[in-house]
């Protein structure tokens, strides 16, 4: 992961998961305290995937596995997750 609260940019790469079976995919998942979480999309294994503009309250990002079509809310525990506060989130 790569972030900037200052740009209000993040870029996350998954690498070292074996592609989900089935119709399941990972899902990225930003974290807000009171506001619960906001997919900006799907990870492909070594595809760099952009966040758009991430709310700066944002104290976390997780990644999910859970069946194929983007669902509203994550479907499943975190199988990976970073904190946000040291690239200045989480205001």
């Amino acid at each position: 992961m790569v972030a900037s609260a200052s740009e209000g940019r993040v870029v996350v790469t998954l690498g070292g998961y074996r592609e989900p079976s089935g119709d399941r995919v990972h899902q990225l998942w930003l974290a807000r305290p009171g506001a619960g979480t906001r997919s900006p999309g799907l990870l492909d294994a070594g595809v760099p995937l952009y966040a758009s503009r991430p709310n700066r309250s944002a104290t976390s990002l997780a990644v999910t596995v859970g069946p194929d079509g983007q669902p509203a809310r994550p479907t499943s525990k975190p199988v990976a997750q970073l904190a946000l506060e040291s690239a200045g989130f989480g205001e």
